[in-house]
Formats: structure tokens, C-alpha cells, sequence
């Protein structure tokens, strides 16, 4: 309201006619200004976000689809959110081989070692409230571990710590492979890694350890007097809304998921949709979908959960020296890939791969219901995604 305005205002303010007046031209300035305000809102909510043009469309889904013939994958999900650009899901292929249900956008999946972003989660949780210390000793809550009194939680995180990974133990994936709904203690998996010698003195090289993340899982337990699965949903789950996404107790799927495949050796998929958690446990027995996941990527990799100074924790890098052609870093219990941030997993039947770019603020989620011991399925999909939409990433690829 102008100055001008007010003056008239405060002239007939002195009588009951003077004051109705008053009342009716402040309405009709606060009409007046609804009236300017409503046709820009109006034009704002009716002009369509930025969309990906046909032929972008067209092109990312012939390469999804050409990744899948190439890993002979049933069915994938796939999601691209890029601001600015466009959003894009597909919903690519079968379900279930023996039905021939069609795979549903919003299908479940095993997440796998994806399970290892929210354990971290946890850990760093857990230090951000002082009831553990990221280089606390392992030795404080595991004892007779070598190097137990230099391994630290951070070097478990990041996979620093030296230790061997059980599944990597030749008898476990034949016994695995054999029966994947047999059970396993946590201990038992450590018992397995321990009849190995260290990969390497902490902090002093890295390798990828499931072992670590089982180690993580006693500690969350021991720590907070609560199950992991409790953990989880008190605090990643139900205060990020993730109503699809879970750490199982049995074998069996929810309901609403794709089967999961391996290929046999007679070259014929098997179904392997019915996994024990109690296997990969800590370090990836979660299910997710697509949805759930497109919204983790992005609260893992700001730490929207986390306090300023633990996120910044979480993304103290250490280098990948396995990687070949790509730049590759691991901070604690998420990964860098050229740029972008979050992780990939593989267990019998299922693989993904969730992935942010905080520069961009973009999200890629792809997931497979077939499986090697590896996570190549999906990661072939991320990585020819990520090159359509950001030319510069991948140059070695």
C-alpha cells in the first residue's frame, strides 16, 4: 500500500462510515493485489517442467535396451532426474520369465550392497549423537581381530581396514551358490574372514570388504541395544518417508517385486528370488525400489540426515586403486564414480546402481532382476546414461 493511500485512510478514519470505508479500501487493495499476484501464479502452475525431447528419450532407451540384450537381463528399472533437462522412467522388459509379467516401475528389488550407504548411515548417526567415535579401535567391540587395536570404525568405512572379505572365501560361495537360503551368523562370517591373513597392514591399501560392513552391523547392535532392521526404520526409513524399502528377517520378497535371476551353467536362467539375509546381512540384505532409491541417492550423498561436520566426514575421499579408466574414490560407505556419488550392488538375481551429481543435482537409479557376482548389469546402464547426459564424464570409457 502506497503512502499516498494511507494518508485518505487515516482522513476518514474518524467516524463509523469512515472506518467501514477504511475496511472496504483495504479489501479492495488486498483484492486488487490478489487479482495482479493470481494470473502470474496462475501461469506458473500451468507452464510444463523441462522434458527430454523425443529423441533423447528414444536414445537412452535403446541403449538401456541394448545393455539389457547384451547381459541377457529380464527386466530393468530405470530412472533419470536431471533439473533443468527432464525426468525419464522406464519400465523395461519381464518381471517374471515364467509368467511373463511385465516389470512395474515401482517393483521391489534386493538393493544388495546398496544396503552398505545406510549401515554407514548408521555408524555416522551413531557419531554424530557421541556414543561411538569414527577411530574408535575395533578392538573396543570385537575382540582377538588382528590389528584389532589399530583398525579404526573409519577404516572399516572405507575399506582401509585390511581385513579379508568372507565372500570372497571359495567353500562360502560354493555352499552359497548351492543353498542361497542357508543362514549365517555374523560371527560365522567373521570366523570365515579370519581363517584368512590380512590383505594388508590398516591403512596401508584398500580393498572392498563385505566383512567390514558385517563388523559394522555388530557395532550399530552393540551400541544402540537394537537390532539393525530396528535401526533402520527408526532412523533412515520413517524419517525419509521410504515406504517400499526394508531390511528383511526371512527369504521371502513383499509383496509388488521382481523375480530375481542368475544364469545357470546349462545357460538357462535360474530363479534366485528367494535369498536368506542372514548371508549379506549388514552389508546387503535391504529392499528398495526405484522411487525409494531416486530419494535416498540424494539424502546419502548431501547428508541430509547427517550434521554438517559428519558429512563432511563421510566424504573424505581415499583413491580406488582397483579401478581402470575411471576415477574412482570411496569415502565412508559411499562411492565416487567421475564425479558422481552413491553405490552399486549385486547378490543372486538383482543388481543396482544409485547414483547422484551434486553439481547437477541429478539422480540415475538403474536396477536388473539378474545377477553375476557383480553389479555390471546395472552399472552398464549408469555409465551409458551418464555419458548421453554429461558428455564430459567417462572420457576414458
Amino acid at each position: 500500500m502506497s503512502h499516498t493511500m494511507q494518508e485518505r485512510l487515516d482522513m476518514i478514519n474518524g467516524s463509523t462510515g469512515g472506518r467501514t470505508l477504511s475496511r472496504l479500501l483495504r479489501l479492495a487493495a488486498c483484492l486488487l493485489l490478489i487479482a495482479m499476484v493470481l494470473p502470474l501464479a496462475s501461469c506458473g502452475d500451468t507452464e510444463p517442467p523441462p522434458a527430454f525431447s523425443d529423441e533423447q528419450q528414444q536414445t537412452m532407451q535403446a541403449m538401456v535396451e541394448a545393455a539389457m540384450t547384451q547381459q541377457g537381463v529380464p527386466g530393468a528399472v530405470v530412472g533419470v532426474w536431471v533439473p533443468g533437462q527432464g525426468e525419464w522412467i522406464a519400465a523395461l522388459g519381464e518381471a517374471d520369465i515364467e509368467t511373463g509379467r511385465a516389470i512395474a516401475g515401482d517393483d521391489k528389488a534386493r538393493i544388495a550392497s546398496n544396503t552398505k550407504t545406510f549401515t554407514a548411515t548408521l555408524i555416522l548417526l551413531l557419531a554424530d549423537e557421541g556414543l561411538l567415535d569414527l577411530d574408535d579401535p575395533l578392538q573396543k567391540y570385537i575382540q582377538d581381530v588382528p590389528y584389532g587395536n589399530e583398525i579404526t570404525i573409519r577404516q572399516l568405512l572405507n575399506m582401509t581396514a585390511g581385513i579379508y572379505s568372507f565372500s570372497e572365501d571359495e567353500t562360502f560361495l560354493e555352499e552359497f551358490t548351492a543353498d542361497p537360503l542357508m543362514e549365517m551368523t555374523p560371527q560365522e562370517s567373521l570366523d570365515i574372514a579370519l581363517s584368512h591373513p590380512p590383505d594388508f597392514p590398516p591403512g596401508q591399501g584398500w580393498h572392498y570388504s563385505d566383512t567390514n560392513y558385517e563388523i559394522l552391523g555388530i557395532i550399530v547392535e552393540q551400541v544402540s541395544g537394537a537390532t539393525i532392521e530396528e535401526e533402520m526404520e527408526r532412523r533412515i526409513i520413517a524419517p525419509l518417508g521410504l515406504t517400499s524399502t526394508s531390511f528383511p528377517t526371512t527369504p521371502d520378497m513383499p509383496e509388488g517385486h521382481a523375480s530375481g535371476y542368475v544364469l545357470g551353467d546349462d545357460g538357462l536362467l535360474e530363479d534366485y528370488t528367494r535369498v536368506s539375509p542372514s548371508v549379506p546381512w549388514a552389508g546387503g540384505a535391504m529392499i528398495s525400489n526405484l522411487e525409494d532409491l531416486r530419494v535416498w541417492a540424494k539424502a546419502l550423498a548431501t547428508g541430509e540426515l547427517l550434521s554438517d561436520e559428519m558429512h563432511r566426514e563421510q566424504l573424505d575421499w581415499v583413491d580406488i586403486p582397483e579401478l581402470e579408466n575411471v576415477e574412482g574414490k570411496y569415502g565412508l560407505g559411499i562411492m565416487s564414480l567421475e564425479g558422481f556419488q552413491g553405490h552399486n550392488g549385486a547378490i543372486f538375481g538383482y543388481n543396482s546402481t544409485v547414483m547422484y551429481l551434486p553439481e547437477a543435482d541429478a539422480t540415475i537409479v538403474a536396477i536388473a532382476n539378474k545377477s553375476t557376482n557383480s553389479s555390471q548389469e546395472s552399472m552398464l546402464i549408469f555409465i551409458g546414461l551418464a555419458k548421453l547426459l554429461f558428455p564430459e564424464r567417462f572420457p576414458a570409457l
